[in-house]
């Protein structure tokens, strides 16, 4: 599998970075600590079908602006610096060629820490291999272990839709994970919010994922505890995650 590397050092020109660009050494802000550790790196893997903009989406976020029809064969690794929450992190997001063969899937999966898995509302059979993708994702990781956003693309043609936005946030229930609808066409603002989601909820799972065993259990239970006093409506069923459709 070969990736091209892009980033900063190259960006389209005048292109302006999502969030707030950082060219420095990575640093917590409120620590003042300036040494490079793993909690400093997250790797976000796009992937989806043909022709649903994964692509647009990702060069929306980081650049802010939209390219059209846009086709490859090979993958990218795009290295942008972000500082959400006073912590600055290095996020490197893997933009996926259509892979068929099934162990090329697999490393993407490997590769990541978080995952944006793309479909097109205007297309249901993308819709159903987004479905897919997640299912392969819970076989392959642990479910606390990684995160993924379901991401809807194309809700500027709303008249050609295929999966209304009741379907999206049924599948992102089905496997717990974040779930937005977005217009990579004309909606900066969106997209960029569901990747500042996607990013905080990934920095939290890895701080998580850091702890010591000790400290993860009381955490467990604590969160068990909150579970069952919020996560369940009156009838005991298990309430949806937040969803948006911009």
């Amino acid at each position: 599998m070969h990736w091209h590397l892009k980033g900063p050092q190259n960006p389209p020109e005048s292109a302006q970075p999502a969030g707030e660009e950082c060219n420095q050494p990575y640093k917590d802000l409120r620590s003042g600590n300036w040494k490079m550790t793993n909690l400093n790196k997250l790797k976000v893997v796009v992937i989806g079908s043909s022709k649903v903009g994964k692509s647009a989406v990702t060069v929306r976020y980081l650049t802010k602006r939209y390219i059209g029809e846009y086709s490859s064969s090979r993958d990218f690794v795009y290295r942008h610096g972000v500082i959400y929450d006073n912590v600055t992190t290095e996020v490197e997001i893997l933009d996926t060629s259509k892979c068929d063969k099934r162990g090329c899937l697999y490393e993407h999966l490997r590769w990541g820490d978080a995952f944006v898995v793309v479909y097109s509302i205007c297309d249901k059979a993308s819709f159903e291999e987004a479905a897919d993708y997640l299912q392969q994702l819970t076989k392959l990781k642990l479910p606390s272990y990684y995160t993924i956003l379901l991401l809807g693309n194309k809700s500027d043609l709303d008249h050609a839709r295929e999966i209304s936005v009741n379907d999206g946030q049924e599948l992102s229930f089905r496997y717990s994970c974040q779930f937005y609808e977005v217009s990579a066409a004309e909606n900066f603002a969106g997209v960029s919010l569901a990747f500042q989601s996607l990013i905080r909820e990934a920095r939290s799972t890895q701080l998580f994922r850091a702890l010591p065993l000790r400290r993860k259990l009381g955490v467990n239970s604590v969160s068990k505890a909150l579970g069952n006093i919020f996560g369940k409506n009156s009838k005991g069923e298990r309430k949806k995650r937040p969803s948006l459709s911009i």
